[in-house]
Formats: structure tokens, sequence, C-alpha cells
């Protein structure tokens, strides 16, 4: 027995050598081409890194392309070493490196076609094609990455396989945080071709020199319709505050107090609030008492706020009900801000009911925390408002259809839920429906709430173009469950 042991042995030893003996050419020829795939798999494993991190759409795909190229490495170096010393394990070491580097570019190929649903498709077909030309791979992957954009919050979340519904409700809890307001409000601009845009720009600049209102007009249309050219409309509403214009004195004051365009810096916000004070804007005085709560002048703050609540001014009484549920000058106490919502939302203050909205979406997933739910959506309001609460508590429930009546509902009121009615109506269809129409009725939905709504946009970019596609038919509702 053991002599018959010794002799195998002996005999795969001996037809190992003859292997290597017979494959030396082919091995010194596989050892360089490992060496010029080795770079071309670093330069993809940092790519696919930088799309993983940017990207929440086939993640694991990337993933496992990245660890391949590094198992490919380490195989390599053990190669490396193997070679320089002539031992006889070289081969296995060369096709192993050579078999995990073609998995990894074969892998990468997977991801890069999966990713073309995020954008850029044609790029990501051209990169997958060419995981087979590595070196063009290479530099196409590298393309990839500078190319396509961080995903929005809605991406994340659609990307990552939670429903189109949930997603709408997250991207609204994200721009209805719990922060301050005041009766400025948001500037309308109408959604314009990009010709139209390139149109109204021009007359408002040729007109920005006539008055300090117009400046201001320009100054607005340019940071809206071209953020990317903040700094000039920064220089515009700076030339505006120079005269004294109370609207462009309050808009750099805002800019400097949240951040926007601006590094954050309260004392200049407060240097412009005070200015558009002195010339007549009380948004401004209101908005130095949210100043002093930031900074942990409790008291100043919270004097300014009750005395502007006690005449009346409903956005100083939703800002007390932020300082509740932030715990900002006063004890953190999230029933006491409910009610002061309430109040303010009955009223018919928009922030108000924007922020019971978020709250109640906010919850609207989770299993733990059904009683915070209830106690946010069992109070009493009324039109469009009502109609969007009464929605959330048949979503709560998973009643796609009966949720959805009640979004049309709120869309029939026509009043300022109809575009987040619309947006969720088209949601509830592509998630619920079971007919393809139903889900190109629901596409259709969501593009009609873009000028009412603008995350609309984002929903919208995400949602598959197979349903984008499908030919026209009839659907009245989506049969859903």
């Amino acid at each position: 027995m053991a002599f018959g042991v010794l002799n195998s042995v002996t005999g795969n030893t001996a037809f190992l050598a003859a292997a290597g003996n017979n494959f030396s050419a082919a091995v010194d020829i596989m050892f360089y081409i490992n060496l010029a795939l080795i770079f071309c798999a670093l330069i993809e494993t940092t790519a696919f890194a930088v799309l993983c991190k940017k990207t929440s759409c086939a993640v694991v795909a990337g993933l496992v392309s990245v660890l391949l190229f590094v198992f490919g490495l380490i195989v390599f170096i053990v190669q490396l070493v193997l070679y320089s010393y002539g031992h006889r394990g070289t081969v296995y070491a060369v096709y192993m490196c050579l078999a995990f580097l073609a998995c990894g570019f074969i892998a990468g190929g997977v991801y890069c076609c999966i990713l073309s649903r995020n954008s850029h498709a044609a790029l990501c077909y051209f990169t997958c094609a060419f995981q087979l030309v590595p070196p063009v791979g290479a530099a196409l992957a590298v393309l990839l990455s500078y190319r396509i954009g961080k995903d929005t919050r809605v991406q994340e979340m659609v990307f990552n396989g939670y429903a189109y519904t949930y997603a709408a409700l997250g991207s609204f809890c994200q721009k209805n945080s719990a922060v301050f307001a005041d009766n400025s409000g948001e500037e309308y601009f109408e959604p314009l071709s990009v010709k139209q845009i390139k149109r109204k720009l021009k007359s408002l600049k040729a007109r920005s020199t006539l008055s300090a209102e117009n400046m201001y007009e320009y100054a607005s249309a340019l940071i809206n319709y071209r953020p990317y050219k903040y700094k000039k409309a920064l220089r515009a509403m700076e030339r505006a505050a120079e005269k004294n214009y109370s609207p462009a004195l309050f808009n750099l004051g805002y800019y400097y107090e949240r951040g926007l365009y601006e590094k954050k810096d309260y004392k200049k916000a407060r240097d412009y609030y005070v200015k558009a004070v002195a010339s007549g804007d009380d948004d401004a005085a209101l908005r130095l008492g949210i100043i002093a709560l930031e900074k942990g002048e409790a008291q100043d703050g919270m004097r300014v706020l009750d005395e502007r609540a006690a005449k009346g001014d409903l956005c100083a009484k939703f800002d007390i009900g932020i300082c509740y549920e932030r715990g900002l000058g006063v004890a953190a106490d999230m029933d006491r801000a409910l009610d002061i919502y309430t109040e303010c939302a009955q009223a018919g203050l928009f922030a108000a009911q924007k922020r019971i909205f978020a709250l109640a979406s906010t919850d609207i997933n989770s299993a733990q925390n059904g009683e915070f739910f209830r106690k946010v959506t069992d109070r009493k309001f009324d039109g469009g408002f009502a109609d969007m609460i009464d929605g959330l508590i048949c979503i709560k429930k998973r009643l796609a259809a009966d949720a959805s009546e009640k979004f049309l509902s709120a869309i029939l009121k026509r009043d300022k839920w109809e575009g987040v009615a619309r947006c969720l109506v088209g949601t509830l269809y592509i998630d619920c429906g079971k007919l393809p129409q139903d889900k190109k009725n629901g596409a259709e939905y969501i593009k009609s709430a873009f000028d009412m709504l603008p995350s609309a946009h984002e929903i919208y970019s995400v949602v598959p173009r197979s349903i984008l596609k499908i030919r026209s038919g009839k659907s009245d509702k989506p049969q859903a469950d």
C-alpha cells in the first residue's frame, strides 16, 4: 500500500515537472499578459469603487468585480514571487491570476450593463462591450465614473428595492424637515424650454440696469434657471441690495443663514436682515429671532417668536412648534409640537400642513411606531389636506386603490396639494397597477406634476423606460389589491 502511494506521488511529481517544461513558453507569455491586465484591473477597480460609492444601482455586481480584481492582484503578487525564483508552481499562479482577472472583467461588464438603468445608457453599454478589450474598457470605466452623478435620495430608495410610493414620501420628508418658516414664501418660476430660458434671461439682463427691482428679478431668475451661475446671480443680488431693495437684502441674509450658495455666516446674515428690517421687511425681523435660537440665544429668540405669535403671525406660532420638536429654547415635547402644528394647519398654514404630512410619512413604513402615526393622523382637517392624510392612512393599511381615490379627490380640490397628490397617484399606479397601461398612466400622472412639484422630476427620472414606452390604452384606475 505504502509503495503504491509513493509511486503515485512520484508519478504526479514527474508529470508536474513535465508540464512545467512543456508550458514554460506559455507561462512566460501569460505572465506578461497578466502584467498588462493588472494595470487595467487597477484602473477599473478605482473607477468601479467610485461608481459604487456614487450610485445605489447594482452595487453588489460592482463590489464583486472589485473583489475579483483584488484577488487577482494578490495572486499576481504570488505569481511574481514564484516566477522570480523559477518555481514550478508558477504555472498554477499564472492561470489562477488570469482566471480572477477575466472573471473581474466579466463582472464589471455585467455591472456596467445593469448600471445603464441609472443614466448614460449608451456609455454603459460601450463600457460593458469593451471589457473584452481591457485597455479601452478601463478608459471607458474612468469616463463613466466621471459622467454618472451621485444618486438623489429618490434614486437611492428606488434602486435599493423600495416602492416608488415610499421613495416619493421619503423625498417629501427630506425636503420638509423641521426647519423654521416665515411669511416670505417661495418664488414661483414657470417651467421653460432651453430657448425660452435663454430669451427670458436675456430680456431680464437688458432691463436689470433700470432699477433695483429689475436687478433682483434678473438675479432670482438666473439662480433658478442657471444655478451653476450662482456667483453671477449673487453679484446682481448684491447690487440690488446696495440700493436697499428689501427682497434682495432678505434673500442674501437667508443665503448666509442657511448656507445656500454662500458659506454659512450668521453675522453677515444678521447684517443683511437688520438692513432689510430698516427697509420695511417684517419677515427679516422673524429671521433675526430664528438666528438667535439657532445660536443658543434662547431668551431673545423666544421673545421675538412669542411677540409675533401674540399678534397673530401663524409662521411665528409654527416656529414655536419647531422649537418644541427640536428642543430649542424649550424642553423637547413632540405632543406640544403636534398640537401647535395642528392649530396652524387648521388655520391654513401650508408649512404646518407639510410638516404634519412629513411626520406621518416618516412613520408610514414602520412596523414599530404605529402609535405615533395614529397620533399624527387622528386629527381633523379640511379640504385637500384631509384627503392627503386619509390617503396616507390607506397606504399604511396597504389599500392602494383606496389611497389613489383619496389622492384623486385631493387633485380635484385644485389647491396647494395638487402636485403632491398627482405624484402619489402616479407612484401608486406604478407600484400596484396590474396592467401595463396602469403603470404607463402612473408615469403620466407623475409627469403632470412637474409644474407643481419640483421633486416629481426626480421620481420620473427613475421610471423604467419599458414603462414609458408602453402604448397608450384605456385604464381609468389601477387594478390593485
